[in-house]
């Protein structure tokens, strides 16, 4: 079983929504730390862009992490139990690489950020 997603539509659009945000919030810190010279503030940088990340990387899995860890899913109006153990061990390992790469992508923009 490659993908088990665990988010309907309404709650895809929530995390776009976060996800934009965030990533104006990452371009705005950008700006701030490499034009005004604010090197020692470039860490500040990581906060909105792993938001950002992991919220976009939920939309693409249609995963949300938290719901995996408590065993819940919402693809609709309401909350709903998983009751298969197949499709929550799917969804638990699926969080875990959301987790492991939006890490990834939000040092290495940071890093990126460091560089420049």
């Amino acid at each position: 079983m490659n993908s088990c997603p665990n988010i309907a539509q309404k709650e895809v659009r929530k995390r776009l929504m976060i996800g934009y945000v965030s990533l104006f919030a990452t371009i705005v810190a950008i700006i701030y730390t490499v034009f005004f010279d604010q090197s020692h503030l470039r860490f500040l940088v990581f906060f909105p862009t792993i938001v950002a990340t992991v919220t976009f990387f939920e939309v693409l899995d249609r995963t949300c992490i938290v719901y995996a860890y408590l065993g819940i899913k919402n693809m609709g109006d309401k909350y709903q139990k998983e009751r298969e153990d197949d499709s929550l061990k799917v969804q638990r390992m699926q969080s875990l690489k959301i987790v492991i790469k939006a890490l990834v992508a939000a040092f290495l923009i940071t890093g990126i950020v460091y560089l420049v």
